[in-house]
């Protein structure tokens, strides 16, 4: 029988919850690190189920007349689309009030760690296909390499005024694979470092930061790239533990649960693009 010390079971599943939502949150996903996913959760009030969304549309300049006519004044309006809080997701799992009294508490440790990763990756999943079904630009004629391919979609964004700053793509595993096997990355040491064959990754490629991710809704052999705000993210309940003794059925549910949403900031937005080769 494995014993652990440990007395107060429930209450150490609750510290160990709350550690492992919190570490895994900020290290593990991917979609809530890119910088241009915004994070608008510290907007959210009680009782709040949706928020405005702002149209990206840059406000047009305008002559001054000297001879007195009026300017057309342009009015700043929330746009019909609306970031809705409706994404409830829970993770439920009992113990029973034997593996309490005998302190399964490692076992359930990982169990919870591993269930936690299974909530990031919903979240990445998410965030990553409502980007994929917004993007302005979905292309599917293959470059001559990946490097060319990611290079256009730079000459998309300059093309779309796209700013600069906070620009980042995301690729699959298999296009990943694609950039580390071409030539000027491979003889990358020649002019200039051998850190992504060496690491076997990539960190900045034309002013994207390159992050990967397995996520199903991102194309198998492509990227989604992503610019400045152009999804919003928020948080209705942060990940929250609950739990509830059945006397009678001798075991302790328990449930992690997180209520979010995300929306693009364009119906049809230039700072998405997707390359999905057919």
């Amino acid at each position: 029988m494995a014993i652990t010390g440990v007395t107060d079971v429930s209450s150490t599943i609750e510290k160990v919850v709350s550690a492992l939502t919190t570490r895994t949150l900020i290290q593990e996903s991917i979609a809530l690190n890119i910088p241009g996913v915004w994070d608008r959760s510290a907007e959210v009030r009680p009782g709040m189920d949706r928020l405005d969304m702002i149209e990206l549309a840059e406000l047009s300049v305008q002559n001054v007349d000297e001879a007195g006519s009026a300017m057309t004044p342009q009015t700043i309006n929330p746009t019909a689309s609306q970031l809705e809080l409706n994404r409830h997701k829970s993770i439920p799992f009992a113990l029973t009030k034997r593996g309490d009294l005998q302190s399964k508490i490692a076992l359930v440790q990982r169990t919870v760690e591993n269930g936690i990763r299974s909530l990031v990756a919903e979240v990445d999943d998410a965030i990553f296909s409502e980007a994929v079904a917004k993007a302005a630009n979905t292309v599917t004629v293959a470059g001559a390499d990946a490097l060319a391919e990611v290079l256009a979609c730079k000459q998309q964004f300059d093309s779309d005024n796209v700013p600069m700053t906070d620009r980042a793509i995301v690729v699959s595993p298999a296009y990943a694979a694609r950039l580390l096997g071409t030539n000027n990355i491979i003889r990358a040491n020649e002019f200039g470092s051998a850190d992504p064959i060496q690491a076997a990754r990539l960190t900045n490629l034309y002013g994207f930061e390159v992050y990967q991710s397995s996520s199903a809704s991102l194309p198998d052999d492509g990227f989604l790239a992503m610019g400045m705000e152009a999804l919003a993210f928020a948080r209705q309940r942060q990940v929250q533990f609950e739990q509830q003794v059945q006397v009678l059925a001798q075991k302790t549910d328990y449930t992690v649960t997180h209520l979010y949403g995300c929306e693009s900031t364009a119906a049809s937005n230039p700072r998405i693009y997707v390359f999905d080769p057919a």
